[in-house]
């Protein structure tokens, strides 16, 4: 077995994603295809690699250790390709960058206009929601992508982090919706109305759920999607409440789409937005050139 075997790459998304068919799904295979996989991977090593709990799987210590050493392998490439990308033209490359959905408007009003003239022969690649289950920190940490912006708060040694103020938290409705006319909402009004959810791995929906717990109170989503973009445009339609700041919002709010009213509540006051990258990770200088950038997003 090699560390790139992509048996090991299943095995890998199976810990990222809690269990078989989850991985399965987040691939876009069928379930057959991982466990047969697997189980080739198992034969050949003639160890474990997953423990069955209950209804849920798990690697076992041999498996976490191949998941380990693909991690490290998949750095070192990492790391390697950025040298070569250097030795062979300072100008080209390839940028690999995970930007949280409520920042995408301010990317790329911010950033990819000046890096496209800065270093316009380099290939930004950007991914941001669909790429859940993993946290855009999680991608940064196992080398998937140079750098990512998302909410916070984040506490993880292998991470550089720069945290900004990313303003109160708001409800976010149309201006025919019932709490439109507030200049400010509680908890408890909030689970009166339907309301619009991202997935719980989000960061920003993280939030939104410390702050119902916070406030004693049990919230269930009517709606729930993977984009901020898709639940602004449900708030949009009228339809239920969702949650971000005002700044996530800005073009809805300005064109008179959306109201962002801020949520009365001391939990939901402020809002942290995070620039993470690897301790250790030799930037291009077009990636460095982008963080840099970056640093300015608000």
């Amino acid at each position: 077995m090699t560390l790139l075997d992509k048996r090991a790459l299943y095995l890998l998304e199976i810990g990222s994603c809690g269990g078989i068919r989850a991985a399965a799904e987040h691939l876009h295979v069928n379930p057959s295809v991982v466990s047969r996989q697997v189980r080739s991977l198992e034969r050949e090593l003639n160890m474990a690699l997953l423990e069955r709990h209950g209804r849920h799987v798990r690697l076992t210590e041999a498996g976490q250790l191949v998941v380990e050493g693909l991690l490290a392998q998949r750095r070192l490439n990492a790391e390697l390709g950025d040298t070569l990308s250097r030795l062979r033209n300072l100008q080209a490359g390839k940028v690999v960058v995970s930007v949280g959905d409520g920042f995408v408007d301010s990317f790329i009003t911010y950033v990819m206009k000046r890096v496209a003239e800065q270093y316009p022969d380099v290939l930004v690649d950007i991914k941001t929601g669909i790429y859940y289950p993993r946290e855009p920190h999680e991608m940064v940490a196992n080398d998937e992508v140079d750098m990512a912006i998302t909410y916070g708060p984040i506490s993880d040694p292998r991470l550089i982090v720069h945290s900004f103020e990313r303003g109160p938290l708001c409800a976010l409705v149309a201006p025919s919706h019932p709490l439109a006319e507030k200049r400010s909402v509680t908890p408890d009004e909030l689970v009166t109305h339907k309301l619009i959810f991202l997935p719980d791995v989000s960061g920003s929906q993280q939030f939104v759920n410390a702050l119902f717990a916070a406030s004693g109170l049990p919230a269930t989503p009517a709606y729930r999607c993977n984009l901020h973009s898709i639940s602004r445009r449900l708030a949009c339609a009228g339809i239920g409440v969702s949650f971000m700041t005002a700044a996530a919002a800005r073009g809805e709010v300005e064109e008179g789409l959306l109201r962002a009213i801020p949520i009365r509540h001391p939990f939901a006051e402020s809002s942290q937005g995070n620039l993470v990258r690897r301790v250790g990770r030799r930037l291009s200088p077009a990636a460095d050139y982008l963080w840099k950038l970056m640093l300015t997003i608000r």
